[in-house]
């Protein structure tokens, strides 16, 4: 059949509906495979104590970056005796720094607990210290904001393969793409698994999460996301369905994610060429639903909260951090 690369995840449904019947062997035997492993990995987590919890704090340059700007803090952070992770800088406590394709800076945390107020304050004093100096020296200002107006057509910031072919294939998808990938900046919030007993109630926390007023995206950004990519972005399907177990969860994620184009290639998963597991874990790290299941950690993210000011950021950890202590 004539097979769709449009606009319209209603599309991509459709084909996997009416997948050939070698087509559907295959979509379900990779299922059932990475269904498997998923699980074997997960069962063999042991408790943690303390849950723990981490953030990716996201900021805008307030003015457009360049290939040149990235160069110059690339040398300044290394000058402040960072050490150098590919492109990505990791400081002596432990704190990451990263960059979005917009020049945005990234600034991700350690396991953090929720009793422990010197580690979010530590945390965040070094944000606002680093943009300080960022500010300082190299005259680049950062704000905490999630959008920025007219950047669609901004240089592009990074430049690995990723990067070029997300960038590829926004000019094609949806119709603001680029503008998600340079012109928004969020505050990604992580919770980390303990164990496969209760991913399930965890996953649906963070969907009630990602809709409710004080994590819900602004109507600027949402606007901007639910016209990016409908194979990558929005609510995962899953979220508004009842489940009975944390199999039925990975199941219905491990799908979407199949189904979903590979970048560069245009094809979904389960037609790609190289269809190893590692190969997947890479393709998920791709898709940006609003709330995702990252195997690192591993950990379940909240994507939807708009970059705010550090002063108003303590309030949000709060009521993060609280609404799982009871779970």
């Amino acid at each position: 059949m004539k097979r769709f690369s449009g606009n319209n995840s209603f599309f991509r449904i459709v084909e996997v509906l009416f997948m050939t019947e070698s087509n559907r062997h295959l979509f379900d035997s990779l299922a059932a495979s990475f269904v498997r492993q998923y699980i074997d990995i997960l069962s063999k987590i042991d408790g943690v104590g303390h849950r723990t919890y981490g953030i990716e704090y996201e900021f805008l340059p307030a003015r457009i970056m360049d290939l040149d700007d990235m160069t110059r803090m690339y040398r300044f952070l290394a000058s402040m005796g960072m050490r150098a992770d590919g492109l990505d800088f990791v400081s002596s406590n432990g704190i990451h720094i990263a960059f979005e394709p917009g020049g945005q800076i990234e600034y991700n945390s350690p396991p953090l607990k929720a009793i422990d107020a010197g580690g979010i304050d530590d945390f965040l004093s070094f944000i606002a210290q680093t943009n300080a100096l960022i500010r300082n020296q190299l005259h680049i200002v950062y704000e905490a904001r999630g959008f920025a107006p007219g950047r669609a057509h901004a240089p592009l910031c990074l430049i690995s393969p990723r990067y070029r072919l997300l960038h590829d294939r926004l000019k094609r998808t949806g119709t603001r793409g680029l503008e998600m990938m340079k012109g928004t900046a969020s505050i990604h919030l992580h919770v980390r698994i303990a164990g496969i007993s209760e991913l399930l109630r965890l996953f649906y926390r963070l969907c009630e999460m990602a809709t409710s007023v004080d994590f819900r995206m602004s109507p600027q950004r949402r606007e901007i996301w639910d016209n990016t990519d409908p194979m990558r972005c929005g609510l995962p399907p899953c979220c508004n369905e009842r489940l009975n177990s944390a199999e039925q969860l990975i199941d219905r994620l491990i799908r979407f994610a199949l189904a979903a184009e590979v970048l560069g290639e245009n094809v979904p998963f389960h037609l790609n060429r190289d269809r190893s597991f590692d190969a997947f874990l890479y393709h998920m790290t791709t898709l940006f639903t609003d709330v995702r299941f990252n195997l690192k950690g591993p950990t379940l993210e909240l994507r939807t909260l708009d970059s705010i000011p550090i002063d108003q950021f303590r309030e949000k950890w709060q009521i993060f951090v609280s609404s799982f202590e009871d779970l």
